[in-house]
């Protein structure tokens, strides 16, 4: 609650502010609108690296580092996109636009694009260039730019000196607010686009928590200490030392508040005896518990009094926001542990609930608006997913690699009045989020993780094979998925899922598959992967050389490369032949015929997923050779003093034995067999 007074932290302030406010004063990037954009339509998924507005969605074009050139209209990789959702649907995956060629890069992954109105705002690094030269693109300039790619703001809202700032873009009445976390010195801010104030909300904040369910709400809750009233350090140079209540308070504030809703005096109790300074104080929230005890003495920041709350005071741990309210711990502010006294029990309180007009933050504590959702955080802690249906409440968590659901009771039975085992078998798996009737959550994969899902409101008895038999509720996994795990987790939208591919020539870009509406349709789906597998397999025990060919041309629908003068002479007749039964899904000694879903083959990768966006030409290069080097067996070139080939060479001189294990020898990228459950 605490402030100290620094004279460089006020000039950069002002510094900021003089920057904003010039911000606005240095024009766009232009460019043509692109055609078809309407003001019209709704506007879904806030906050992440896909949004959508009306037909509109709007993608960030795959994971690029902050270092990358930012230079406008040089950007491809890591810039703004835009597919039309009829596009989308009919499979028109390169019909796309890029909308911002900038790089849409911060390292907040709990944030990125927002659409309000016409405009979409965003955080990008600076291409700022210091007085040695060298680009500060550690540093991170808030924009905005419009929907139809005609202009884009040349400077910036603001600029922040640290990439890995937790922000969120937020609407009130009208008005967009930047809200971000300047961590370092423990501030929350509130930026006015339309006026370009920047509102410290709240200074010394010990945590904080926005809306998880909901990135676009205004409002977030905090905890502060409170600050005993001004002493002395006894010592040679008489040094003021502020010191700490051993309660704690929390308190909530929107983006929107300017004006702190108390008249606190700090002149009687925090002025330095020897300067006449007044401690500095900066909180506009809401006072929404406080944790003071009976038998302490209240301050000027205790407008509730200490009527109600226990004799020692409490402490409080804020677990999550979500579900339009706060799920948080309460602790004894003198106990040494957890075991001790009201000893971090896990309670939910509604946001309508702690905002009521009679509302007292101290005798709140002992409030039957309280739910009480576990004795301890054991299990219902910061990584357990909660909900409430039909006024009930429930949460799920990972044990023993189990996700594990419990409905909340009451005291009698330990607050679980129902546990149920929901999904076996998900080793190192980690919630992500609930959409429909699934629960999806991710396990690691080859290079990132892999993305699975499971029916998470089923009656108790359809999770029990037992009792089930042929209707038993089972994971599924996504394929073979492997999705960046640095950067933002899969998201669903306009009934696709969209993720970064991470696999080994996914390069980072986004690719996306129809989401089936049941896991009876996903498996489906992935016993045709398997098939797919099953071939190559099949095909390696005799023709490694052709097996692995395939496996390109499954890649790439490429089948011409290989008759190339480079690639076509080393390939026998009769393997070629088993190659084309593969590419044309033909009877032949492998079951390349099952490769088809009616007329449509499932031979290629674009079957089951596909890129959009824009791949740069480099990383283009890059894939092509890469596969070619990995998977097609090329002709060797003459050695310019013998004349022989370069496997002429090694025949004559490398034992026979060796030789051909050397031939046997080619880098086998394998697609990752789906293990039937």
């Amino acid at each position: 609650m605490r402030k100290s007074v620094k004279k460089f932290a006020i000039v950069f302030l002002a510094l900021v502010m003089v920057l904003a406010v010039f911000a606005g004063c240095g024009g766009d990037f232009s460019s043509k609108p692109l055609d078809g954009y309407s003001s019209s339509g709704e506007v879904t998924s806030n906050g992440g690296f896909v949004v959508q507005k009306g037909e509109w969605i709007y993608f960030i074009n795959g994971s690029e580092e902050y270092t990358a050139d930012n230079t406008f209209n040089k950007v491809q990789k890591g810039s703004l996109m835009r597919i039309k959702e009829s596009d989308l649907a009919a499979g028109n995956y390169d019909k796309t636009d890029v909308v911002v060629p900038l790089l849409m890069v911060s390292q907040d992954y709990t944030s990125g694009l927002y659409i309000y109105g016409d405009y979409v705002y965003y955080a990008t690094p600076t291409s700022t260039k210091n007085k040695d030269g060298k680009v500060e693109n550690s540093y991170l300039d808030f924009k905005r730019s419009k929907l139809d790619g005609s202009s884009t703001m040349r400077d910036y809202y603001f600029r922040i000196s640290d990439n890995t700032t937790v922000y969120r873009y937020v609407e009130v009445e009208g008005t967009v607010y930047c809200l971000y976390v300047d961590s370092g010195e423990k501030e929350i801010h509130s930026y006015n686009t339309a006026t370009n104030e920047n509102t410290v909300l709240a200074a010394g904040y010990e945590s904080y928590v926005f809306d998880a369910s909901d990135v676009t709400n205004p409002n977030v809750y905090y905890t502060m200490p409170v600050e005993k009233k001004v002493g002395y350090k006894k010592g040679s140079t008489n040094q003021e030392k502020y010191k700490q209540e051993k309660y704690k308070q929390v308190y909530t504030v929107n983006a929107a508040t300017t004006k702190s809703p108390y008249e606190i005096d700090l002149a009687a109790d925090y002025t330095d005896k020897d300067s006449g300074e007044v401690m500095e104080y900066v909180n506009l929230g809401t006072l929404v518990f406080d944790g003071i005890g009976k038998l302490d003495t209240p301050t000027v920041f205790n407008v509730d009094g200490n009527d109600g709350a226990s004799d020692k005071g409490y402490t409080y741990s804020l677990i999550k926001y979500e579900n339009g309210g706060l799920y948080y711990t309460r602790t004894d502010a003198t106990a040494s542990g957890s075991s001790v006294g009201d000893g971090g029990a896990l309670y939910y309180i509604a946001d309508g609930d702690v905002k009521a007009a009679d509302w007292n933050a101290v005798k709140g504590n002992d409030s039957d608006k309280n739910v009480q959702l576990a004795a301890n955080t054991t299990t219902a802690g910061a990584s357990s997913m909660f909900y409430i249906e039909e006024g009930a409440h429930y949460y799920m968590y990972v044990k023993d690699n189990a996700i594990v659901r419990v409905k909340v009771g009451d005291s009698s039975n330990a607050f679980a009045e129902e546990t149920v085992y929901v999904a076996y078998n998900a080793t190192g798996a980690t919630l992500l989020y609930r959409d429909g009737n699934y629960v999806y959550y991710s396990t690691s994969g080859t290079n990132g993780n892999a993305l699975n899902r499971v029916i998470y409101n089923g009656d108790p008895e359809d999770y029990n094979a037992m009792l089930a038999g042929e209707d038993v509720i089972k994971p599924a996994k996504y394929l073979d998925v492997d999705y960046n795990s640095s950067w933002y987790k899969p998201e669903i939208v306009s009934g696709f899922v969209f993720f970064a591919n991470a696999s080994t020539y996914g390069y980072n870009y986004v690719y996306v598959f129809k989401n089936p509406e049941t896991n009876a349709a996903l498996e489906e789906i992935n016993d045709k992967l398997e098939k797919v597998n099953d071939v190559f397999e099949d095909i390696a025990v005799k023709f490694s050389d052709i097996s692995n060919a395939a496996k390109y041309y499954y890649y790439t629908g490429d089948n011409a490369t290989i008759y190339t003068e480079d690639y076509k002479d080393e390939y026998k007749d009769d393997a070629l032949v088993i190659y084309e039964q593969f590419v044309k899904c033909e009877k032949g000694v492998y079951a390349t015929d099952e490769l088809k879903d009616g007329d449509k083959a499932f031979n290629v990768e674009t079957y089951f997923y596909n890129r959009i966006g824009v791949m740069k030409e480099d990383d283009v290069d890059a894939r092509d050779e890469a596969l070619k080097s990995a998977l097609l067996v090329k002709e060797a070139d003459e050695d310019e003093s013998t004349g022989l080939k370069t496997w002429q060479y090694v025949a004559l001189w490398v034992p026979v034995g060796v030789v051909v294990l050397a031939a046997a020898i080619v880098v086998p990228i394998v697609i990752v067999r789906k293990k039937r459950r």
